[in-house]
């Protein structure tokens, strides 16, 4: 049985010639098939006479817009469309059988330029893989002759050594370089037969082989002069790097002792320690006078962080912040700082509390008058005044960042390089002001036949030499005048809470020094800038008081200091 094959590939010449022959036989059979359209078309009847065709209706308006004339009626029929008659479609049927015979002689043409744009491309991709192997293959060996090369030269030179031994580094050098030259150039020399580039090149490897000789010639006939460049240099070089080392030392060395000390004159730092303590002093004068600013409390409740600061870390945060400064370049940054430092705050309580009270009553039968008591609920007013103080320390640490911050740090621990600078200063604002030693008093024994003193004088020497911490009322924190005062009467049965000096003023009832007895209080007015008193002692008989000054201790209510301030004497009834 035989089997039709067909062939898949063509020539592009036989390709196009099949298009031209498919489309010629598909135009003679569109010809035939317009040729019978028209026979037909012929034995219709002619139309009649005044009618037109829809075409040349639609011709006519076409030359009349064309031309601008054009004239629209009322009512336009819109054109009907009608299918195409048999000559059209012959027509139509030629033009289509061109076109598809053009589009397949442009498609076989197509077909057979890619066909032959594939095939180059396939050439070329294996040309270069054949280049590629090839151009491996000899880098590979050149690598390799490299390597042979060098294996060789150090046989040559290890020979060379046992048999003649070089007596100095540049002698082997030199050594070394003429058994490489004549190395090369026996291998050039047995390959004479090859290219004129190959001939070149060993020409000037050559050249450049004597060249070397005489460089090495040269050193070893100038070894000692060379040796002594070469130290001269030397020595240049490590005096030059001593030089610059210097260079760099001294300034930073200069760099050192300016970040770490105070870059202010003395004055001004003095100077603005001088005004922020006056800022203290001026809180502290607030503070006292809380209770006579809001006088319709009943009770003053007093917790107070002491108003102090350190020196140092002031100085160190102005440094940091400006440098250089001058005291009055700083008095804003201080008010910042302060105000950082220290926070005071109001609060009021208000307690239901209850008393008794006498009235009196009419008997309704008899007319007689009497009395009776009855327990009556009121209200009981506390201001609490709370003094927060977070210390220069955190506050430098929010405020300042980066450089600034590191910069404080140093001073911190260097002091300036000045810590003289603040001696003697006392870091507590509001001692007792008199600048007197405690006096080593013993009260007499018949002032302790009274019990209720016995106690408070018990409570009040347990403290003796303890140091003044102005707003301190603890044996923790530390005790200011009034907060030792009220201490000791809380301890010993009273209660007045904690209050300030001018607070216990107004609670007492006041009485003369004649009158006056151990446990009374005695008051002083004066000894800073604020109304009333500003100074209050426990008075224990014969002139003489204890009192937190600085330290708590025994004082003379009557030397010079404390005379002139004298207020008075009150009791604080129980």
């Amino acid at each position: 049985m035989k089997r039709k094959t067909t062939r898949l590939t063509f020539t592009e010449e036989e390709l196009a010639d099949k298009g031209v022959r498919r489309a010629a036989r598909k135009a003679s059979r569109a010809a035939d098939r317009a040729d019978k359209a028209k026979a037909k078309l012929s034995t219709r009847a002619p139309p009649k006479r005044g009618l037109k065709m829809e075409t040349d209706k639609a011709k006519e308006r076409s030359a009349q817009l064309r031309f601008g004339k054009a004239e629209f009626g009322d009512e336009i029929a819109k054109p009907k469309r009608r299918k195409p008659g048999a000559e059209a479609l012959a027509g139509g049927e030629a033009h289509r059988q061109i076109d598809k015979q053009n589009q397949d002689e442009n498609t076989g043409v197509q077909a057979a330029h890619e066909g032959e744009r594939l095939a180059e491309g396939a050439a070329k991709k294996l040309k270069d893989a054949k280049y590629s192997k090839k151009l491996k293959a000899y880098k590979k060996a050149e690598k390799l002759d490299k390597a042979a090369d060098k294996a060789n030269i150090r046989a040559l030179h290890r020979k060379q050594q046992a048999a003649q031994p070089a007596s100095n580094p540049i002698s082997r050098w030199k050594q070394r370089q003429q058994i490489k030259a004549s190395y090369y150039a026996r291998k050039s020399g047995g390959k004479a037969s090859g290219s004129a580039a190959n001939s070149a090149r060993s020409a000037a490897t050559k050249k450049a082989k004597a060249a070397a000789a005489k460089t090495a010639q040269f050193v070893s006939t100038h070894a000692h002069m060379i040796l002594m460049g070469g130290i001269l240099v030397l020595v240049i070089l490590v005096i030059f790097s001593f030089v610059t080392s210097c260079s760099v030392f001294f300034p930073g060395g200069t760099g050192t002792v300016w970040t770490t000390s105070y870059t202010a004159e003395d004055e001004d730092i003095l100077g603005a320690e001088s005004d922020y303590c006056q800022m203290e002093a001026a809180l502290k004068a607030e503070i006292e006078a809380i209770p006579s600013s809001y006088p319709d409390y009943d009770e003053y409740n007093f917790n107070l962080d002491p108003i102090t600061h350190d020196p140092h870390q002031l100085a160190a945060m102005l440094t940091a912040i400006h440098e250089a400064y001058t005291r009055g370049e700083v008095q804003g940054t201080m008010s910042a700082i302060f105000d950082a430092q220290y926070e005071l705050i109001l609060t009021e309580t208000i307690e239901i509390r209850t008393r008794t009270e006498t009235r009196t009553g009419t008997d309704p039968t008899t007319g007689e008058t009497y009395s009776y008591e009855v327990e009556v609920e009121y209200e009981w007013k506390i201001l609490n005044i709370t003094l927060l103080n977070y210390g220069i320390d955190t506050v430098a640490y929010g405020m300042l960042s980066g450089d600034d911050l590191e910069r404080y740090q140093i001073l911190q621990e260097t002091q300036g390089n000045r810590p003289e600078l603040f001696g003697g200063f006392s870091l507590s604002v509001g001692s007792d002001g008199s600048g007197e030693a405690g006096i080593d008093y013993e009260v007499p024994a018949e002032a302790l036949t009274d019990p209720e003193f016995a106690v408070m004088l018990k409570e009040a020497e347990k403290y003796l030499g303890t140091p003044y911490v102005w707003g301190g009322s603890t044996p923790e924190t530390g005790f200011d005048c009034s907060g030792y005062v009220c201490w000791v009467l809380n301890e010993s049965g009273w209660d007045v809470g904690r209050t300030t000096a001018n607070g216990l003023w107004q609670q007492a009832a006041k009485i003369s020094e004649q009158e006056a007895k151990p446990g009374d209080l005695v008051f002083f007015e004066g000894t800073y800038d604020t109304a009333g008193a500003s100074h209050v002692g426990i008075y224990v008989g014969d002139g003489m008081m204890i009192s937190a000054g600085d330290p708590i201790k025994y004082s003379d209510i009557h030397s010079s200091y404390w005379d002139k301030h004298l207020l008075g004497f009150g009791r604080i009834p129980k």
